[in-house]
């Protein structure tokens, strides 16, 4: 397969103006959460929804942009991010316990568990099974070859992935599992750690869109080989 050219995400120097307006909302993360009300922040509250719906949107814009894409090489990254999506929607939902009846009502919300699903065994096996078929199918298209020439084309939006880590590791220690805190009492910090996740998944949404957006325009497209052709 002769190398494949990918166009400059931006020009060099310049940070795109969602990448500034990302960066302040995740500064905004904090002030927000002392004023959200703190049934937001509760177990399938309005912050865990919306990220459920940012998630299945992250799932269905990567096959969209696989069935756009189709048949070049960068395609079959789209098809593989897409259970990724998936698994954390599922994740988020708690298997499916959050439409069950709660376990208890306390004074930080509902709480939901997975363990007295009847199907909970199958659930890790089901995701080793789906996030496992990702893998070989990005083994077999050569996965390693794409990712290196959007590396070297400028493409992998990095301020928006590091941003995303930065976010979590925020959400993490919001909840306590980190040496570190925020000076928040419980329901404002239960909030924060919901806002600042949901942050998360917005930017790794903005970062798959900046990675395949504009990733074949036409001239490029016509001089990529297929991805059947790949070993």
């Amino acid at each position: 397969m002769p190398p494949a050219t990918f166009p400059t995400a931006v020009p060099a120097g310049r940070v795109p103006s969602g990448q500034v307006l990302l960066a302040l909302a995740l500064l905004a993360c904090y002030p927000f959460s002392m004023v959200l009300p703190r049934t937001w922040g509760w177990e399938n509250g309005v912050l865990e929804v919306l990220q459920v719906l940012v998630l299945l949107a992250g799932a269905a814009l990567a096959l969209r942009a696989w069935g756009r894409m189709r048949p070049l090489p960068i395609a079959a990254l789209a098809l593989c991010v897409a259970p990724v999506w998936i698994v954390l929607a599922a994740r988020e939902l708690s298997w499916g316990a959050v439409f069950m009846a709660p376990q208890a009502l306390t004074d930080h919300g509902p709480v939901f568990t997975s363990r007295t699903l009847w199907y909970k065994p199958l659930v890790a096996p089901v995701v080793g099974l789906l996030l496992g078929v990702a893998l070989v199918h990005a083994c077999r298209r050569r996965l390693d070859r794409v990712a290196l020439q959007l590396l070297r084309a400028g493409r992998i939006p990095w301020l928006v992935l590091g941003l995303a880590v930065l976010a979590e590791a925020g959400s993490s220690c919001a909840e306590g599992h980190l040496s570190c805190t925020f000076a928040l009492r419980a329901p404002h910090a239960q909030v924060l750690e919901e806002l600042i996740e949901l942050f998360a998944y917005l930017a790794l949404l903005v970062g798959q869109a900046s990675l395949f957006r504009g990733s074949v325009p036409p001239p490029v497209a016509a001089a990529l080989e297929p991805a059947e052709s790949l070993p």
